[in-house]
């Protein structure tokens, strides 16, 4: 069974990226991009024994709070914090059935220092587009994710 990577992101150019540094180290995983929420919801329900990695942006434009998974209370300033609200608010809860998947925030947008103390709160890693060396650290945490 091939193992599967969802990527939540709003800009599909990053996920040629992560298929050329898969594809690079010979790791065979697919890599699904997802733009909404009710789509990372179905996927989650019908393929949870094939993913090994979520990974998602901080901004998601598509996904203004968490009405479509019952949390309609769940703002996700017009999309600017929706991989944040994701991860603390479903994808990380005590009870959720997804809390042991490992989560991956790839992002462009500077992180400030109360997101970075959420990101070691959520127990996730982060890392920023922005700075050199992004792509070296990506096949350094997907190596050890595959190792495990």
């Amino acid at each position: 069974m091939k193992k599967k990577i969802l990527y939540l992101t709003f800009d599909k150019t990053t996920v040629a990226d992560i298929k050329w540094i898969l594809e690079d180290l010979n790791l065979d995983f697919e890599i699904e991009a997802i733009q909404s929420l009710p789509r990372l919801a179905q996927t989650l329900l019908e393929e949870k024994g094939k993913i090994a990695l979520i990974i998602t942006d901080v901004y998601l434009p598509a996904v203004h709070d968490l009405a479509p998974i019952g949390k309609p209370e769940m703002n996700t300033l017009y999309g600017f914090q929706a991989g944040f609200v994701i991860l603390e608010h479903f994808l990380r809860q005590k009870d959720s059935s997804y809390k042991n998947i490992p989560a991956l925030i790839l992002t462009a947008k500077i992180l400030t220092k109360k997101e970075k103390e959420l990101v070691q709160k959520l127990k996730v890693e982060y890392i920023e587009l922005f700075r050199s060396g992004w792509r070296r650290r990506f096949k350094k945490f997907i190596t050890r994710l595959s190792l495990k």
